[in-house]
């Protein structure tokens, strides 16, 4: 979705004490929050529910759009959304409730709890599928299940054992593949060690113990607030292909809004649910048998913001997308959740958080340069990291190609930067002599990567 983007933005990076003074001026920062949304949704479209809190305290909180096409209800704060792999971060906690209870170890061989699911003579412990590292099959990955088998009912065991017919991928521990077949094993052990069903003990938990009244295992039943969820087909908005519930399961099956997963969070990181110890675990990177690190904990991503360390994870499930992220430094908490698969929950959730934290976030607005302007960065530019990048420009724009086998469209914000659709990458350019040099900025760093024009 091309941005129709905001005119003002903060121009400078502010000090250490920014979330305070933001939070101390309300009028000034829901305002330049609220124009980060309108950056990307429309009121006449399915949309997005944010929030913005630290330490538990509500910072923004909004939705623009429409929460359900046919009636024409418009979307609010409080509604519900499918989260998609959000689910994945309370399976993970759940695993460390029972861990902490000694009803399971993290370190237990999965084959205690699912005897018959095949893992070809390896060992997988519950920690390998905490961290994608088991080796294990994705099954989103089987189209023909997804679109054929998925839409109809079935048992927790029924589909296990379809998921069985995978085959491993590698070694436990030699690398890292994201399965949500392992999150939905993981669900079936939270069943098998806990004498509960995956939702019963969800509900009694964790959403019963923290007030989360609007967080639910979706299922079938009717949910107050739920919205309805679109995908995007050529112009026209179309209802999201129906999944049945029981396919996602402890790696996606879940509902919220955006108060709850505030509260949620911010419960998870402060030791309400697990100890700090647990909470720790999630949030360190997996290490592999042969020492390297991945950035996948249990159920979270570790990534940057700036110079801020993140904790963050994304969703997407039929008809919805959904983005989350923490930063621990400020106890900063953003989510996005959206009923519109054309949306980025990504790009407006760390433009959000950016806001918050007082980091240099450029206006993202589309402006019309002339042929000298642009001709003068046309080239081929030696990047610092041994890339080398080509900017082109034709009838149709300017183009960036990074050598991948494909260029990407660039579009000008001003005399000297360019920005990406759908992306918080953006390209200035600086005067080096009669040449120029390329600095491409990513999630808001401070500190380019750096190409001389050749």
């Amino acid at each position: 979705m091309k941005p129709s983007i905001i005119v003002t933005v903060l121009a400078t990076a502010l000090s250490l004490g920014t979330i305070d003074v933001l939070a101390s001026d309300g009028a000034l920062s829901k305002k330049e929050f609220t124009k980060v949304m309108r950056t990307e949704l429309s009121k006449g479209e399915p949309g997005a529910a944010a929030i913005i809190s630290k330490e538990g305290e509500v910072l923004f909180k909004k939705a623009i759009g429409r929460g359900n096409l046919e009636l024409n209800v418009p979307l609010k704060a409080k509604s519900v959304f499918k989260i998609g792999s959000l689910t994945k971060q309370f399976t993970a906690a759940a695993i460390m409730i029972l861990h902490e209870r000694g009803k399971l170890s993290i370190h237990d061989d999965i084959h205690q709890y699912v005897p018959d699911f095949p893992t070809q003579g390896h060992i997988v412990t519950i920690e390998h599928l905490l961290t994608h590292t088991s080796g294990i099959a994705n099954f989103t990955e089987d189209l023909a299940l997804l679109y054929k088998e998925a839409p109809a009912p079935a048992t927790l065991d029924e589909i296990l054992a379809r998921f069985a017919q995978h085959p491993m991928k590698f070694q436990p521990g030699d690398s890292v593949a994201y399965s949500n077949t392992g999150y939905v094993l993981l669900g079936k052990i939270i069943e098998v060690a806990s004498g509960q069903q995956y939702a019963e003990f969800l509900e009694e938990h964790i959403f019963h113990k923290l007030g989360m009244h609007n967080s639910h295992y979706a299922g079938r039943k009717i949910i107050k607030n739920h919205v309805s969820g679109y995908d995007l087909e050529g112009d026209d908005y179309v209802n999201a292909h129906h999944l049945d519930t029981i396919w996602p399961h402890g790696s996606g099956a879940l509902s919220s809004n955006v108060s709850d997963m505030s509260t949620w969070y911010h419960a998870l990181a402060n030791g309400q649910l697990i100890s700090k110890a647990s909470y720790q675990k999630m949030t360190a990177p997996a290490t592999l048998n042969d020492g390297s690190v991945s950035p996948y904990g249990y159920g979270i991503w570790t990534s940057t913001l700036g110079d801020y360390q993140i904790v963050t994870h994304n969703g997407a499930i039929n008809g919805f997308k959904s983005d989350a992220l923490y930063v621990p430094e400020e106890a900063l908490y953003v989510a996005v959740l959206s009923n519109n698969t054309n949306v980025v929950p990504e790009v407006m959730s760390r433009r959000l958080a950016a806001k918050a934290l007082g980091l240099n976030v450029p206006s993202f607005k589309e402006v019309v340069l002339d042929e000298a302007q642009i001709k003068a960065f046309i080239g081929q530019y030696q990047m610092q990291n041994g890339a080398h990048y080509q900017v082109m420009w034709n009838a149709e724009g300017v183009f960036l190609d990074r050598g991948y086998g494909y260029s990407e469209a660039m579009f000008a914000m001003s005399s000297d930067s360019f920005f990406f659709e759908d992306s918080n990458t953006y390209i200035k350019f600086t005067a080096n002599g009669e040449q120029y040099l390329l600095n491409e900025y990513a999630n808001f760093s401070s500190t380019p990567i750096v190409g001389h024009q050749e």
